[in-house]
């Protein structure tokens, strides 16, 4: 059934590359990859706090891997996450519960900046922007000083547990500076290579939109992203984004064009690239294990 609707999917989106001129294409492929590479260097940080020195090509084919399966489980199991744990508890030793911490902690260095995001993209699109920017700080405040709670829902959602050595690790990773200041610039630049990806995409179809406008969509993005339940988000991303920018007073047609490129990009051609990564670096077995799971 995934592989049905993945081909389905493929077929539409591969129609809208006629129209794109191959400069752009290549640029905003080229963004979205500089952006998991940035995620990897990210994961890199903490696993070297940790004390384990893993070579960043590693970690980056595990990481392209996770995407696939990211792509091919429901978003709500978080199949990529549970990949990342067990693999890379595999490659280096690692008992799992370090291995949660790692991935858990990354996660956490992720919320500053997509609040901050968020709050330019509320700038752009509420009028009043006071309680926008309360209602963000406070999120943020809740976040970071209750983040055992934000620790207890990431392992909810992935099944997975952590033992008082990650406990452990996660206390000392929050105090390190070098890793929270490395993990939320790292984070950040990401943010903004997502939302250069949606400029050259659309100025692939020549619309020359604001960069406020921008911001939305991708915050948009992010936000269908984390609540779609169907593998890879499917249905949920397209009609969601469509619909956002539509609303946004993006044409239809423009609208349509620009989601199914986005998607191409993030969706297709990342299953394509992550599957075969997976199969030739090894990690075919540990996801036949893992598709129990689900």
């Amino acid at each position: 059934m995934v592989l049905e609707n993945f081909v389905q999917s493929g077929a539409k989106y591969l129609g809208v590359l006629r129209h794109v001129p191959l400069h752009y294409l290549l640029l905003a492929i080229g963004t979205y990859y500089v952006s998991v590479f940035l995620y990897t260097v990210r994961w890199k940080l903490i696993l070297d706090r940790i004390g384990k020195k893993l070579p960043l090509l590693d970690l980056f084919k595990i990481f392209i891997a996770s995407i696939f399966v990211n792509n091919v489980t429901p978003t709500s199991r978080s199949g990529g996450e549970v990949l990342r744990i067990t693999w890379v508890s595999k490659k280096a030793n690692l008992p799992l519960g370090v291995s949660v911490a790692s991935v858990v902690y990354e996660r956490l260095l992720e919320a500053i900046p997509f609040l901050f995001l968020m709050l330019l993209a509320g700038v752009y699109v509420v009028p009043s922007k006071l309680p926008l920017l309360v209602l963000l700080l406070l999120a943020a405040g809740a976040m970071w000083f209750r983040w055992d709670l934000v620790v207890g829902l990431f392992l909810r959602i992935t099944k997975t547990q952590i033992d008082d050595a990650g406990m452990a690790e996660l206390s000392k990773l929050r105090k390190s500076v070098l890793v929270t200041g490395g993990g939320v610039a790292l984070s950040t630049a990401v943010w903004v290579l997502d939302v250069i990806r949606f400029k050259l995409i659309t100025m692939a179809f020549g619309l020359s939109l604001p960069w406020g406008l921008l911001v939305a969509v991708s915050v948009v993005n992010m936000l269908l992203g984390l609540m779609s339940f169907t593998p890879g988000g499917v249905g949920i991303m397209e009609g969601g984004l469509i619909g956002a920018m539509i609303h946004f007073g993006i044409p239809q047609l423009f609208a349509v064009s620009i989601t199914l490129l986005e998607r191409f990009i993030s969706y297709v051609l990342s299953t394509v690239v992550g599957m075969g990564v997976l199969l030739l670096s090894g990690g075919s077995e540990i996801w036949r294990a893992l598709k129990s799971r689900w």
